[in-house]
């Protein structure tokens, strides 16, 4: 500071000289010295003495303390001499005063606006502009120099202090996407995972098309655990640069891990574990979203732990990615609706049932089984027309099976023992020996079916085919207490 103030002295003495000489009596005022040095230390970063520079600047702020101007200057001259840190404090001095200068001029404004009854106080009004404009110039410039520092850290490795400095940049100036990514590098290395992501996220909502900041993305979503972010951002990378040799390289990552999820699923799955094979296949799922034949498995795994709706939805969505033919999975969703049926028609919920059964018929009509769950559930409805025709179907799809064709014909006796009793009920007596005959037909050893065709000849008046029909119901039911009964009443003396 002495040698300065010596300095100024001199330039003091050599003006008075000057002036004298030129015959004026006037001084140069502390602001006009200052003004020329101001200039001085401008011509000499021009010519490149930027050490000089930052001496004249200093000697013009000796003059002038509060002139953000000057310390905006003096921070140039530091940067060109590869001083970052005394850039940064200049830059933060400069910011400071401006706005300072900026709120007062704002303030003095408002004063006089009240004092001139709102009239507009054009010279105050100026000023605060002036300042304003000047302070988010010394902003803007001090997040790019505090960028450059951090930059200048992060290649030392200094990344934990790194990141304020790139913090306080993004407050100065958030439109500058370089910041956000290099805060994002720093956060990285910090292992600061989530940080990092929300910075990358900020660059691709800025620029999209950098297959650099998407492999990153990907890279660290895998570390956060989030696998179909890192799947979806190693794609982007890859479709805005197919040759990627980073994000390639994740990818085969990728497709090997997806392997071991499944080579793992399958072993939880023998072991009888579905709902850890179900997580692993997940896993799977979102590090190759694109293979159905992942999805398929996790559908099959849902299924056996009776997760029906969501397999549903896994199938139908394998089937659309295997663009609509999917034989595997086709015949595992018919299953799966037929499930959801038969689960349905457990609990009574006979309407609903029906309409997973129809389902499973409407993708597949060549299964038998459908055609007697769907039987069923119209008999329980009272349906007997369309229970037949659904029965009488399974028939044809189970031929050559005896064992299936006597479960079937079995249910067709039920259904006509059911028709002729809703025909006797309503007095159609000799419709109802007809049904009670086919019953019989069917499955001829069921008693009440005999005691059923009984009831019917005797009002009909063929006592004799009621007496045979009895006997036969109590050989096969010694104790049917209904045959015993009518067989009395027509045979009175062997009662």
């Amino acid at each position: 500071m002495a040698s300065i103030a010596g300095s100024l002295r001199q330039r003091e003495l050599r003006a008075i000289q000057a002036q004298k000489a030129g015959g004026s009596s006037a001084f140069l005022t502390s602001a006009e010295k200052a003004k020329n040095l101001e200039q001085e230390g401008r011509d000499a970063l021009g010519r490149g003495d930027a050490p000089s520079a930052v001496r004249l600047f200093g000697a013009a702020l000796y003059l002038q303390p509060s002139n953000d101007t000057l310390f905006g200057a003096r921070a140039e001259a530091h940067l060109a001499c590869c001083d970052f840190q005394s850039a940064v404090l200049n830059l933060r001095r400069a910011l400071k005063l401006s706005r300072e200068e900026a709120e007062a001029a704002e303030a003095q404004q408002q004063q006089q606006q009240q004092q001139q009854q709102q009239q507009p106080a054009g010279e105050a009004a100026a000023a605060a502009a002036a300042a304003f404009r000047r302070a988010a110039s010394h902003a803007a410039r001090l997040a790019r120099v505090l960028d450059l520092r951090a930059v200048s850290l992060l290649e030392d490795g200094a990344h934990e202090e790194a990141e304020p400095l790139l913090t306080e940049a993004i407050s100065l100036d958030s439109s500058l996407r370089e910041v956000y990514l290099h805060r994002a590098l720093a956060n990285t290395a910090l292992e600061k995972y989530e940080d990092a992501l929300r910075d990358l996220s900020k660059c691709v909502a800025m620029d999209d098309a950098d297959a650099d900041v998407h492999f990153l993305r990907a890279k660290l979503s895998l570390l956060v655990g989030d696998l179909p972010s890192a799947r979806r951002a190693a794609d982007r990378a890859l479709a805005l640069e197919p040759g990627h040799p980073e994000a390639l390289e994740l990818q085969g990552t990728m497709g090997e891990c997806a392997a071991v999820y499944k080579d793992e699923a399958t072993k939880l799955l023998l072991l009888g574990s579905p709902s850890d094979a179900i997580s692993n296949l997940t896993h799977a799922m979102a590090l190759q979203p694109e293979d159905p034949e992942i999805q398929v498995r996790r559908g099959a795994a849902r299924r056996q732990s009776g997760l029906l709706y969501e397999a549903v939805r896994d199938f139908e969505a394998a089937i659309k990615k295997a663009g609509g033919k999917h034989a595997h999975g086709q015949r595992l969703l018919t299953l799966t609706f037929n499930d959801l049926g038969v689960k349905l028609a457990t609990a009574r919920r006979y309407p609903d049932a029906l309409g997973w059964f129809d389902r499973a018929i409407g993708s597949d009509d060549s299964m038998g089984p459908l055609y007697l769950n769907r039987g069923d559930c119209h008999r329980s409805l009272g349906s007997i027309a369309e229970a037949l025709s659904d029965f009488e179907r399974a028939a044809e799809l189970f031929a050559g099976d005896a064992k299936a064709q006597w479960q079937i014909q079995s249910r067709i006796a039920l259904v006509h023992n059911e028709r002729g009793t809703q025909l006797f009920n309503h007095a159609a007596v000799r419709h109802a020996a007809v049904e009670f005959s086919r019953a019989i037909e069917c499955n001829p050893r069921v008693a009440h079916f005999y005691v059923n065709r009984a009831m019917s000849t005797m009002q009909l008046g063929r006592y004799e085919l009621a007496r045979d029909d009895l006997l036969t119901a109590l050989r096969l039911s010694p104790n049917n207490e209904r045959a015993q009964r009518l067989i009395a009443q027509l045979s009175p003396g062997d009662a």
